[in-house]
């Protein structure tokens, strides 16, 4: 049997090392921030248990039924919107 010194074979062995520990894909992963709470114009009222801005909801009433709700203005800025979102679309 041939001696293995002469073929040189411990001078090509792989020396074990200590792992590196490699980030995983969610250690990487930065989360956005959350979003802030919506700003509702000129409305201090908090929502009761059930959710609901009763003082909103009976304003609304009001308005409706004096014909004053619906105005040309609101009208014509909802229309703007909806043009809008249809021109971003094509």
């Amino acid at each position: 049997m041939r001696d293995a010194i002469h073929r040189h074979w411990h001078r090509w062995r792989i020396a074990p090392t200590a792992a590196t520990p490699t980030p995983s894909w969610a250690d990487r992963l930065q989360m956005p921030a959350p979003a802030p709470e919506p700003v509702l114009v000129g409305s201090d009222e908090k929502p009761g248990p059930d959710g609901i801005r009763h003082g909103l909801v009976a304003r609304v009433k009001r308005e409706i039924a004096a014909g004053t709700y619906d105005t040309e203005e609101k009208w014509l800025a909802a229309e703007e919107a909806l043009l809008r979102r249809i021109e971003e679309r094509m």
